[in-house]
């Protein structure tokens, strides 16, 4: 017996009803409708006629779901934050709409693109090649250039390629001031200058095509001469720092001799100041004593003259060797020799003196010639004063 006899009740041999057929599409959709609508809130329906309004309804409130949704995940694939070293170029259909800074911004996706570039970024580029001075010599020089962007409209959309661009113009300022220079300049003393003037010849090339880069250092190597003279450019080197040295060590000299001299003069200077300072204070000194004798001179002029003129032989005799003569009524005259001066601080008369050489005297033959020079200092003196004063001697 078949499994599709009317006495079997439409069934299948495990006792499930059979299906008529396929199910129906209307059915299932108005399912899912039904269970949209459910979950947004809607009411479900008895027939299918007088449900139609709903189902209407529901569809447009689903489109219009789907329509929303597209819109926010579109509005959120436009948001995009850009950092504090960062610059952001907005395109508008790839034309250059503006540029904005760091923080949060939001592009209408798909009508408008951005590009983001680090401009805080430092970035070096090497070079090296040989090239010809100012004298005709070839030397190799090698360069590295420091660089950042600094105008990020100029940097995208002024030069095709900006590492390019940067190349050609540190060769043509490399060039341009090594061949205004000489080769000795560049291997001694005039590699500073060729460093500042290669970075502002580079600048200035890089601002003429408007790269929009910013040139912060140049790092130049020592220049290095050709390989088959490089010894003969050694000993050229070494002698120009020895001759720097030689110049600075004269130069120290110099400075320490007229160091001592400037000390020698300004001492000398004092102690002449010193010794000025000194005679004008024993002038005054011997002003105010004479001074001090004037009233006692007043009062016996005579007198005063004679101790004063007493005095002052004190002072001479009491510095020079004496030897005295004497000679009464036409006598041999007496000598007396300054054993005291002769003799040292022991008392004693020091073995290489000789007694006779330091008599101050005259020799016996101008005594026995002429008496009258056989007075005697003492003799005079005592004369002097034993003969009567006079007035305005």
């Amino acid at each position: 017996m078949s499994w599709n006899s009317s006495n079997q009740n439409d069934k299948d041999p495990w006792g499930r009803k059979n299906p008529q057929g396929p199910p129906d599409l209307d059915q299932l959709l108005k399912k899912y409708k039904d269970k949209l609508t459910a979950v947004l809130g809607g009411k479900k329906g008895g027939n299918t006629s007088d449900n139609e309004p709903n189902r209407n309804g529901s569809t447009k409130m689903l489109i219009s779901f789907v329509l929303i949704a597209v819109l926010a995940l579109w509005a959120l694939l436009g948001i995009y934050i850009v950092s504090p070293s960062e610059r952001a170029v907005i395109l508008r259909f790839g034309k250059y709409v503006n540029t904005v800074g760091p923080g949060p911004h939001w592009i209408p996706r798909f009508i408008e693109t951005k590009r983001v570039v680090n401009v805080e970024s430092v970035m070096q580029y090497p070079y090296q090649s040989e090239m010809l001075t100012k004298d005709e010599n070839i030397i190799s020089a090698e360069i590295t250039v420091f660089y950042r962007v600094q105008d990020l409209e100029h940097y995208l959309f002024n030069t095709v390629d900006p590492n390019s661009t940067l190349e050609q113009a540190t060769a043509s300022a490399l060039r341009q001031v090594v061949g205004h220079s000489t080769l000795d300049d560049l291997l001694t003393t005039g590699r500073g200058k060729v460093r500042v003037d290669v970075r502002d010849q580079l600048q200035e090339i890089l601002n003429s095509y408007k790269a929009g880069l910013l040139v912060i250092d140049v790092n130049l190597q020592p220049f290095k001469p050709p390989q088959p003279v490089a010894e003969a450019f050694e000993d050229v080197i070494k002698a120009r720092e020895d001759e720097e040295s030689y110049v600075n060590q004269a130069g120290a000299y110099a400075e320490k001799v007229i160091a001592d001299a400037r000390g020698r003069s300004a001492r000398i200077l004092e102690d002449a100041e010193a010794s000025k300072q000194e005679i004008v204070l024993q002038a005054q000194a011997a002003v105010e004593g004479y001074l001090a004798l004037l009233p006692e001179y007043r009062k016996s002029p005579n007198l005063m003259r004679e101790r004063l003129y007493i005095s002052t032989l004190e002072s001479v005799l009491s510095k020079t060797t004496k030897v005295f003569l004497d000679q009464k009524n036409g006598g041999a005259p007496m000598l007396y020799l300054p054993l005291d001066k002769m003799m040292g601080a022991s008392g004693e008369i020091p073995s290489n003196t000789n007694p006779i050489t330091n008599i101050n005297t005259a020799t016996p033959q101008k005594l026995q010639s002429d008496p009258t020079a056989n007075t005697g200092i003492l003799s005079g003196i005592a004369n002097r004063s034993n003969q009567p004063t006079r007035e305005g001697r």
